[in-house]
C-alpha cells in the first residue's frame, strides 16, 4: 500500500507525529486504512475534519471495506465535532465511486495538464 501514501503515513505513526488510524483487516494482515484522524479549524474557524490517505488494496476491493472505513471515519470526525470534510478523488475511481454510493455531492471537478 506504499504506492497510496500509507507508508509515509505508518512513518509519522511510528513518530507520534499524526492522529490515529483506522485500519481493515484480513486474517491478521492489515488490507486497508484511513488516516490520520485530525481536526483543524478552517479559515472561518469552523472545525474541519483533515483530508485522510484512504486506499483498501485491490484484491479484497467489492467487499465493503470501503464503505465501513469510510463510516467509521466519518463517526469519528462527528463524535470529535468536526463540522464538515472536503474531498479529493478522481473521477470514476475507487474512492470517486464509493463517495457516489456514500450519496456525497460534487462540489465541481479540476483538470491539470502537464506543459
Amino acid at each position: 500500500m506504499a504506492s497510496d501514501g500509507l507508508a509515509f503515513l505508518h512513518t509519522q505513526m511510528q513518530a507520534r507525529r499524526c492522529g490515529p488510524v483506522l485500519t481493515a483487516g484480513i486474517e491478521h494482515r492489515i488490507v486497508g486504512a484511513i488516516g490520520p484522524m485530525d481536526l483543524r479549524p478552517d479559515a472561518t474557524g469552523r472545525p474541519q475534519l483533515l483530508p485522510q490517505y484512504f486506499a483498501v488494496l485491490p484484491e479484497v476491493r467489492g467487499q465493503g471495506l470501503g464503505h465501513a472505513l469510510w463510516r467509521a471515519a466519518m463517526h469519528w470526525g462527528q463524535s470529535h465535532g468536526a463540522d464538515y470534510q472536503l474531498l479529493q478523488t478522481e473521477v470514476d475511481g475507487p474512492s470517486g465511486r464509493l463517495c457516489q454510493a456514500e450519496g456525497l455531492t460534487s462540489l465541481g471537478f479540476t483538470h491539470t495538464t502537464q506543459v
